[in-house]
């Protein structure tokens, strides 16, 4: 009995070791935005899901009204979490609000298209759980969401291309 105290102690030094700590304090650092994009995008997610569900199950809209309306209401509260609380370092400044709004939906818009789709498919053609649905439908959604908001709100140093040239010569340099 006494032993297995002595191993759950052990355990417990092991996730306490400053060493463990340190290399979990520069994880979080290096992908904080990451990090703090999840939580919030899980929010956004979720209320997208709710309004979705509220519509379409319970006022009986059609799919791509409620997903409409649902993509609307919860792409304006991610909107103001990741201008707030997500990108507050290296935060674009050349930019009005404004314009960063119209860059966000622009390509929130095209995220739409695999949206509406994926929950057609998913509820009118293959007659799934909608709610099942929608949790996919966010899952592999938020995944390209993130790509392009890190553009619209991070300050970009250099163009993908120049970033590139960058790294193939670093590599080249190593070898």
């Amino acid at each position: 009995m006494i032993k297995d105290k002595k191993i759950n102690t052990d355990r417990f030094n092991s996730i306490t070791d400053p060493k463990i700590h340190h290399l979990a304090q520069k994880v979080v650092t290096k992908h904080r935005n990451l990090v703090v994009y999840m939580i919030f995008g899980f929010i956004a997610a979720l209320i997208n899901t709710v309004v979705f569900m509220i519509l379409h199950k319970c006022w009986h809209s059609a799919v791509l009204i409620s997903n409409t309306i649902a993509f609307i209401i919860s792409n304006l509260a991610s909107f103001v979490f990741n201008q707030k609380a997500v990108f507050i370092n290296n935060v674009d400044q050349k930019h009005s609000t404004w314009q960063k709004l119209i860059v966000f939906f622009t390509y929130r818009i095209i995220s739409l298209i695999p949206d509406s789709l994926i929950m057609l498919v998913g509820l009118s053609w293959l007659g799934l759980n909608a709610l099942w649905v929608k949790i996919i439908d966010q899952v592999l959604v938020g995944i390209f969401n993130y790509l392009t908001t890190r553009s619209v709100f991070q300050a970009q140093e250099s163009t993908m291309i120049e970033r590139a040239k960058r790294k193939i010569k670093s590599h080249q340099a190593k070898k």
